[in-house]
């Protein structure tokens, strides 16, 4: 699929939305996108540790479980991608959770990030599998099918299967919404995939 396993981790869960109140799990990961050497690090536990908080007293709240599995994957990167691998069970325990609890919150973010987990993570000594994978994409399509994130991902995958038609409608599908997600941070990252594909397939 061509992504790291820094994008592994973080590309799913971008949403439509940007950083917001200081002190949350949220503004704590974007902080930690922002910031440079251990404030990174330091920040992405702030963010865990917010998102903890959040949940000890509402266990079913979709933004602190979303973002304590995004704070989750940033701050194991941050200590090696050897530490990394151990944190995808658990990141996919809290996308399940979620996904059972608000399966629609950011454009089904837990269905396009536990796709994306599954398709790229490794299927011996972590969680790849590519029939979950294809099951989490296609939820994620039904569920926010004008989503670019969504389509985007999905067409990775898809191309990456070798069905080159589905691959090829959903990258078109996703540089025809991209434009009113223009302020999405992933929406580049989105626009690359997509037009690989339609150059590659069209």
């Amino acid at each position: 699929m061509g992504i790291t396993l820094e994008a592994l981790l973080v590309i799913g869960i971008m949403s439509a939305t940007t950083p917001n109140e200081p002190g949350t799990a949220r503004a704590a990961y974007w902080a930690g996108r922002a910031a440079t050497g251990k404030a990174r690090q330091e920040s992405f536990q702030r963010g865990i540790d917010a998102a903890r908080a959040v949940l000890a007293e509402k266990p079913d709240d979709p933004e602190g479980l979303l973002w304590l599995a995004a704070n989750l994957g940033a701050e194991a990167l941050e200590r090696g991608k050897i530490s990394a691998l151990p944190v995808i069970p658990k990141m996919v325990e809290v996308l399940d959770h979620l996904d059972r609890v608000a399966p629609g919150f950011e454009n089904a973010a837990a269905a396009r990030t536990l796709g994306h987990l599954y398709a790229v993570a490794p299927p011996v000594i972590s969680v790849g599998d590519d029939a979950k994978a294809r099951a989490a994409f296609e939820r994620a399509l039904a569920l926010a099918p004008d989503f670019p994130g969504n389509l985007a991902l999905a067409a990775d995958f898809f191309d990456d299967e070798g069905d080159d038609e589905r691959a090829l409608e959903l990258a078109r599908r996703c540089l025809l919404t991209l434009p009113h997600f223009f302020r999405d941070p992933e929406a580049k990252e989105w626009r690359t995939i997509a037009e690989r594909i339609v150059e590659d397939n069209g």
